[in-house]
């Protein structure tokens, strides 16, 4: 299990280091930019060219008001923040039992005295603790930059409900893949499935905040489940989101290790 577990570590470190340095860096650079450029004011600008609905949707939905708090909440639910916290979930478990049974590796590595819950749960440990540290660089980005450019801090709590949420979410899309992983025989094809739930689940979410005939649709996206805007501008986070996240990422790693114990391998 061991062995397993520092093969992972070698062959993931450099998507994982560069995907740590990624949103770390954005979420500093985002703080960067606030403190450097009238930013409220350019997004002013560029709103009073829109429709007065949609401007107001816009930027109750997505800016929280132009506050520079809620630019910063929105760094964190910017589609490249949520493109690297998904794209380490998915890629790992792809490649956790599709990509290793596409190159061959996978019947070695259990004619080894390693049973499949062992590889299973190895699997899910790295990925669990892969997740944490990118929700922790994120935070530490956001933490290092208010401190740098003499920004407003946010509440040490706060920072902690975020990374726990974001944390969350991409453990259930990461379990999500992981259910499909278990079927398939190609990593390819079970990033593809992955990505296009979570482009659907996001799109979803887009249209049921701008469209309020659409709002019936928030609760079947995972997106609905993740608000940076409530935890850093409005510091309030309740407990339903988060046992939804926990819930689908328990349920789908269940199914998954049940589905495992019982495929053929070759």
């Amino acid at each position: 299990m061991f062995n397993l577990l520092r093969r992972l570590m070698a062959r993931h470190a450099f998507f994982l280091l560069f995907s740590l340095a990624l949103l770390g860096g954005f979420q500093y650079l985002i703080c960067a930019a606030v403190s450097s450029v009238n930013v409220s004011g350019a997004i002013e600008e560029l709103m009073k060219n829109l429709p007065p609905l949609t401007r107001s949707l816009v930027g109750e939905q997505f800016f929280s008001g132009l506050t520079t708090r809620g630019i910063l909440a929105f760094g964190w639910n910017h589609p490249i923040a949520l493109a690297l916290g998904t794209a380490v979930g998915i890629v790992l478990a792809a490649r956790a039992i599709a990509g290793e049974i596409e190159s061959g590796v996978l019947e070695l590595l259990l004619s080894q005295p390693l049973s499949r819950m062992s590889y299973f749960l190895t699997h899910t440990t790295f990925a669990i603790f892969s997740l944490a540290v990118l929700s922790v660089s994120g935070v530490a980005g956001t933490f290092i930059g208010q401190e740098v450019f003499g920004l407003e801090p946010f509440e040490a709590g706060a920072l902690l409900k975020l990374a726990l949420n974001f944390f969350l979410l991409h453990c259930a899309w990461f379990a999500l893949t992981m259910a499909f992983s278990v079927f398939g025989r190609e990593s390819g094809r079970v990033s593809t499935a992955g990505f296009l739930v979570a482009l659907v689940s996001y799109v979803v979410q887009v249209i049921g905040k701008l469209w309020p005939s659409s709002a019936f649709l928030l609760p079947y996206s995972l997106h609905s489940y993740y608000s940076p805007q409530a935890i850093l501008v409005e510091n309030t986070m309740e407990g339903k989101p988060l046992l939804v996240l926990f819930s689908i990422s328990l349920i789908c790693t269940g199914f998954a290790a049940w589905r495992f114990r019982r495929r053929d391998i070759p």
